[in-house]
């Protein structure tokens, strides 16, 4: 296809949002509706669950090896959670770059704030609720946590909430279709950014393709 001479490049897609903003669903629906993206892939020290899969769900390491790819500063941010390292890989992402990929993750906004700050071309998403009373009530609906924990996760999307400026859109996940939607169109907006294009006009002259 004619449009395809026209090469773009890739980036990576930050979603952040208070815990029960919808995050994990719409990476993983973003995943599904759309073919030229994949999801982060990140290092940690814990062991892997019964269910889970070396290279798919996370790389696990050992904590010798996961010091050894900080001191590489192979590590856009990472983060010791429970006596357990995580980590998101800027090789992994660059690779995924090579192969003509954008990559997408949920993270926490001090996750978030490291990743722009390592200079990796990045879209940042926050993700949130209509208001404070339906992020409690989609809180307890999920019937996994106890009032004390659901009570600690609205206080923590109180300070989640203050970092806001620092990301670039915001989509209201008040209907789960129309914010996939508003999501999946912010990413095909910056896929068209002029800045986004390698050499549009030699493209367009026939000196490059």
């Amino acid at each position: 296809m004619l449009k395809e001479k026209f090469r773009k490049k890739n980036f990576l897609i930050v979603i952040s949002a208070p815990s029960g903003g919808g995050k994990s669903t719409i990476c993983k629906a973003i995943l599904e509706r759309m073919n030229t993206v994949d999801y982060s892939i990140s290092y940690t020290t814990r062991k892997p669950r019964a269910n889970e899969v070396n290279g798919q769900h996370y790389f696990f390491v050992n904590e010798e090896r996961f010091r050894e790819l900080i001191g590489e500063n192979d590590f856009l941010e990472y983060a010791q959670v429970h006596n357990n390292w995580y980590g998101t890989s800027r090789s992994f992402i660059l690779n995924r770059f090579a192969d003509n990929r954008h990559v997408i993750m949920d993270i926490d906004p001090q996750g978030a704030r490291s990743i722009v700050n390592s200079g990796i071309d990045v879209v940042t998403i926050f993700l949130l609720p209509p208001n404070m009373k339906i992020l409690e009530e989609r809180l307890r609906n999920r019937d996994t946590d106890s009032d004390d924990t659901i009570a600690l996760r609205l206080n923590n999307a109180r300070f989640e909430l203050e970092t806001l400026p620092e990301y670039e859109y915001l989509v209201i996940n008040d209907d789960l279709d129309t914010a996939i939607n508003d999501v999946k169109k912010i990413i095909e907006a910056e896929e068209n950014r002029v800045s986004r294009y390698y050499t549009p006009q030699d493209v367009f002259y026939g000196g490059h393709e």
